[in-house]
């Protein structure tokens, strides 16, 4: 998300509570929501949000751009979960809609980003892997689609795969959150 920016650094969070009004009270509202464990209460509540998140965004590309989008691996469930067709039945792109609502509040403490630059994560080895498969057997272009929905931070945005293979390979540490009842 930063690769093409105007700015020279990241600023932190002292920073923009100091320049944002409402932005110290909103931080701590939210710390106080998402530090404790949510996920507890309903099973694969995660899928089943990401899915009515690709099912908007394909019926926003349809109605809005007129482009033609389907389910893509309904099959192996290993390559991206949606693609956009050509006109002639081909296919243009592949995406993978990743939705995030929580945002990592404490990620400073595990990996020196800040929770709102550093919250849009991707599963590493499901991606590695996924990657892989990309490389061996797709000839259209995959995108990650990230919706972002936290208190302080909402938007779309996207990578390709080239850029998310990139950044892992630029990676030297790798942090994994602890698997928790309702995890799929």
């Amino acid at each position: 998300m930063y690769t093409n920016n105007s700015c020279s650094k990241i600023a932190s969070v002292k920073d923009l509570k100091e320049r944002i009004p409402g932005l110290k009270e909103l931080c701590r509202q939210c710390a106080d929501f998402y530090i404790p464990a949510r996920n507890k209460s309903i099973p694969k509540y995660d899928i089943i949000l990401g899915k009515q998140h690709e099912e908007v965004l394909m019926d926003f590309l349809e109605k809005k751009l007129g482009a033609k989008t389907e389910r893509a691996d309904l099959e192996n469930r290993s390559f991206p979960d949606c693609k956009i067709l050509k006109p002639d039945g081909s296919v243009a792109a592949y995406f993978e809609v990743k939705f995030h609502g929580a945002p990592f509040v404490r990620a400073y403490n595990f990996t020196g980003r800040y929770c709102y630059e550093g919250s849009a994560t991707l599963d590493h080895k499901k991606i590695e892997k996924q990657l892989a498969l990309i490389d061996g057997g797709l000839d259209a272009p995959v995108f990650y689609v990230h919706w972002l929905e936290y208190p302080c931070l909402k938007g779309i945005f996207y990578e390709t795969s080239e850029q998310v293979k990139e950044y892992m390979h630029s990676q030297h540490e790798v942090f994994e959150r602890e698997k928790r009842e309702g995890d799929k």
